[in-house]
């Protein structure tokens, strides 16, 4: 009985589509922003909740992490980013709570968003393990002396590790059709589908799939490449439009320092930095 409210919830992924995930999507941080975005299929890092509200339990760890974006090489725009999963609470020792903040804007106008969520293993068996999560998430944009609109959205997402090397997920973000202003006025509900494979030397393939109603499909496709023990190459594409993105990442111990840059051939280039520790 305890995972009902998970299936039905898992249910609605296939009506609903996501509030971090429009087609004009910008990532937060610098590992999904060299992927362009390719990561609902990639165990979460202490910033998965973004992406996908299960991604933080496959993660396995708890973790922090700070970002920083400029995006199109507009200095007068920016996002800022934070993100804090505690892997294996008290309560719950095969569960994940998550929290991440997003501020995206210039100095006269800006968008901020709260997301809180929990994921845990609902399922395992000789097929794999199953992984679900929601969230919520508080959305608050206008200008600095102007009228702000709020929207709070309910997501759900879902990871199944089928095998040793292979993940399939799929993310959905506001299940409640959340408004801002006025009724008319929904937030994005795009629906994406992914596919990670985990090769036998350590590096990750992955492709997601998102398509939104009124709106032709996006095809997101990315890599992660060990170049040394303790640095890895990041890469990714994505159409719709086209996009070509690049990073890379260094770990120390406990930290690790991502740094990545994505050419939007329609916007410009984007650069993004962050630090990330396991806690």
């Amino acid at each position: 009985m305890r995972k009902t409210p998970f299936i039905l919830a898992l249910c609605g992924l296939l009506y609903a589509e996501p509030l971090h995930a429009s087609f004009d999507f910008l990532p937060a941080d610098p590992r999904s922003l060299g992927m362009a975005g390719a990561m609902t299929a990639v165990a979460g890092d202490a910033f998965g909740l973004l992406y996908n509200p299960a991604s933080p339990s496959l993660g396995n760890a708890s973790a922090a992490g700070a970002a920083g974006t400029l995006p199109y090489g507009d200095d007068d725009l920016r996002t800022l980013a934070g993100g804090l999963n505690w892997h294996g609470p008290l309560f719950d020792r095969k569960g994940t709570l998550s929290v991440a903040v997003k501020h995206y804007g210039s100095g006269a106008w800006r968008e901020e968003t709260l997301s809180v969520g929990y994921s845990r293993i609902i399922l395992e068996n000789r097929l794999g393990k199953f992984h679900a999560g929601l969230s919520l998430s508080r959305l608050s944009s206008g200008a600095d002396e102007g009228e702000e609109s709020t929207a709070t959205g309910v997501n759900a997402g879902l990871q199944a590790e089928l095998g040793k090397n292979i993940t399939f997920g799929i993310s959905s973000f506001n299940l409640n059709a959340p408004s801002t202003g006025t009724e008319d006025d929904h937030l994005p509900r795009p629906t994406i589908a992914g596919l990670a494979i985990r090769l036998n030397n350590g590096n990750l393939l992955t492709a997601d799939l998102l398509t939104e109603p009124g709106r032709s499909a996006r095809l997101l496709a990315a890599g992660e490449f060990r170049l040394f023990r303790s640095v890895m190459m990041i890469t990714g594409l994505g159409t719709n439009p086209s996009v070509i993105a690049a990073g890379a990442a260094v770990t120390a111990g406990s930290f690790k320092a991502t740094a990545a840059i994505s050419r939007n051939i329609d916007l410009g280039t984007t650069a993004s930095f962050g630090l990330e520790m396991k806690l």
